[in-house]
C-alpha cells in the first residue's frame, strides 16, 4: 500500500508558510462552527412511557423478592446444619 509521501519526495520547508485555499477554510470555520454549536445545545430528555415504567418497576421488585427469598432459603439451610 502507497501513499503520496512515498510516491514524492517531501518539501523541505521555506521561510513562508503555504496559503490555505478559500475553500478549506470555509470548511474549517463551518466545522468549527458545528461542533461549538452541537456542545452547546443541551440535549432533550427522552420520554418516559408510564407502561414500560411499572413493567420495569414490577420486574425489580419480583427480582427482588426472588433474592430475599434465597437469602432466607440459604439461611435456614445453614442454621439447619
Amino acid at each position: 500500500m502507497s501513499s503520496k509521501t512515498l510516491l514524492r519526495p517531501v518539501r523541505p520547508p521555506t521561510g513562508r508558510p503555504s496559503r490555505v485555499s478559500l475553500p478549506d477554510r470555509i470548511a474549517l470555520r463551518i466545522g468549527l462552527a458545528l461542533i461549538v454549536w452541537s456542545r452547546r445545545t443541551r440535549r432533550q430528555p427522552h420520554e418516559i412511557d408510564p407502561a414500560a415504567e411499572l413493567r420495569r418497576h414490577r420486574e425489580e421488585q419480583a427480582r427482588l423478592a426472588r433474592e430475599a427469598e434465597w437469602v432466607i432459603l440459604g439461611a435456614a439451610m445453614h442454621m439447619w446444619r
